[in-house]
């Protein structure tokens, strides 16, 4: 008899046993449990073909197809996992914890591996997933104009020890029309909440919680709504340093860029920044000045930062001009108290 078990055991395993995803690769791209690894019963174009089998002429004829796709195919499944899973633990899942997975979990226990299937499958672990996210979060938010050193800042309180989601590493994104560049291509959507839900599932939530003050899109990704009212709500850390010391740190992250990336992003502010100021920005550039042209970005920059800070609840911020090493102090002074 196969062993059945559900989401919330494996998610709560402190060392997690083999993960295998027996979903499609499709599926799998789409959004998987972090840590799983793709071992398909049916690739793409089976399942395509599966699926129109049962809606045409039925379960059991669907059933039947899926056997004769995947029977020749039983040989090469468990030579692969007598080459990389002997000897291992297994937990199992596909979409709602049905067919595909008991196949394969029934194929591998038969050979002697230690099989367990995760009921409800995939399906099961998004609504744990979502449920987390569209939950309430009380959350400490690092704030600043644009070149403060918030990323860095969390960084180094992550390192401490600090409790911090880092959204912008987890979106591969920093958020401007810049943060796509020296970055891997975004995740999904799907993908992007599963990872910052296991980034946070051991997360002590009577401890702060740290993250960068974000608006609700950053790239193409949409920031959860938990999360993000736990941002428009939270008390908000604001870094207060200046505009020169910023215009440098905007110099130096972006001035290893070539002129024509640059000039290619600038234009995508056009709308926002206006025609004149974005044309003398990209003049700049022609003309090798980055400082002017950091200074007009960063002024435009500091105008939408502005406008969105000013809408949150007055009295919910404290300014920080303090140097780094006196600032991570006291923000780890913060993070060791409880929250009340």
């Amino acid at each position: 008899m196969l062993k059945i078990s559900h989401i919330e055991v494996y998610l709560n395993l402190p060392e997690k046993p083999l993960l295998l995803d027996v979903r499609s690769e499709g599926e799998f791209n789409q959004g998987h449990i972090p840590g799983a690894i793709s071992f398909p019963i049916l690739n793409n174009e089976e399942r395509k073909l599966v699926g129109t089998c049962y809606k045409q002429k039925g379960h059991k004829e669907a059933v039947l197809l899926g056997y004769e796709l995947v029977g020749p195919k039983f040989r090469s499944y468990l030579t692969h996992a007598y080459k990389h899973f002997e000897g291992q633990k297994i937990f199992i899942h596909c979409w709602r914890g049905g067919l595909r997975s008991r196949i394969m979990a029934n194929l591998l226990s038969s050979a002697g591996f230690d099989v367990t299937v995760i009921s409800g499958g995939y399906k099961t672990y998004r609504t744990v997933v979502l449920d987390f996210l569209n939950s309430k979060l009380h959350l400490h938010v690092l704030g600043g104009f644009t070149g403060c050193g918030k990323t860095e800042v969390l960084k180094e309180l992550e390192s401490a020890g600090a409790q911090v989601i880092d959204i912008e590493q987890l979106a591969s994104h920093k958020g401007s029309a810049f943060g796509a560049l020296g970055l891997p291509q975004q995740p999904t959507q799907e993908q992007f909440e599963n990872n910052i839900h296991a980034h946070c599932f051991q997360f002590n939530f009577e401890k702060p919680i740290w993250v960068e003050d974000e608006s609700r899109l950053i790239g193409k990704l949409q920031v959860p709504p938990g999360i993000y009212l736990g941002i428009r709500n939270g008390f908000v850390y604001f870094l207060d340093y200046t505009f020169e010391d910023r215009l440098a740190h905007i110099v130096e992250e972006y001035g290893t860029f070539g002129v024509e990336t640059l000039i290619e992003t600038t234009l995508k502010l056009k709308k926002r920044m206006g025609d004149l100021l974005n044309r003398q920005a990209i003049e700049s550039l022609h003309s090798g000045d980055m400082m002017a042209w950091a200074t007009l970005v960063l002024k435009h920059y500091d105008k939408q930062y502005q406008f969105g800070f000013s809408k949150r609840t007055e009295g919910k911020s404290e300014k920080i001009s303090l140097k780094r090493d006196s600032l991570i102090n006291y923000l780890n002074s913060i993070s060791s108290k409880s929250i009340n």
